[in-house]
């Protein structure tokens, strides 16, 4: 019987290529990042995607942390708005309660010529005719 064999390739394996970034091109072309970081010195040449998103990400940072703060200032802002309004409430709330008491009432109608009466008030009884 036959056994299993693994057949041999005549050709040489491939290595995969390492994907150019086209960004890094046209900055080469335009900028000349090997002149100005040396062509000696490939390291930020090789890490240059990595530099540039963690750039992105502190710009993203830093953009959220002034509108946290712009947030907070809006807030506080408010906030004594609020404290004051419900202040004034406070206020016109205690006086149309006393402007509704009958000493207030009173005051304000005497000018008129109205006044209080000194007697009591009278009962007015109906008798019907189911009542003894």
């Amino acid at each position: 019987m036959a056994t299993n064999t693994f057949r041999r390739s005549s050709r040489p394996p491939k290595t995969p290529k390492k994907r150019e970034s086209r960004l890094y091109n046209y900055l080469n072309r335009t900028i000349g990042l090997e002149r100005l970081f040396g062509e000696d010195n490939p390291w930020p040449i090789r890490h240059f995607n990595r530099i540039m998103w963690g750039s992105l990400l502190l710009i993203i940072y830093i953009a959220s942390n002034h509108n946290a703060e712009r947030l907070v200032r809006n807030i506080l802002l408010v906030k004594a708005e609020v404290d004051e309004l419900r202040a004034h409430y406070t206020t016109l709330e205690a006086d149309f309660m006393k402007s509704g008491k009958q000493s207030e009432i009173s005051k304000r109608v005497a000018t008129t010529g109205l006044a209080e009466s000194k007697e009591p008030p009278l009962k007015i009884v109906v008798k019907t005719e189911d009542q003894p």
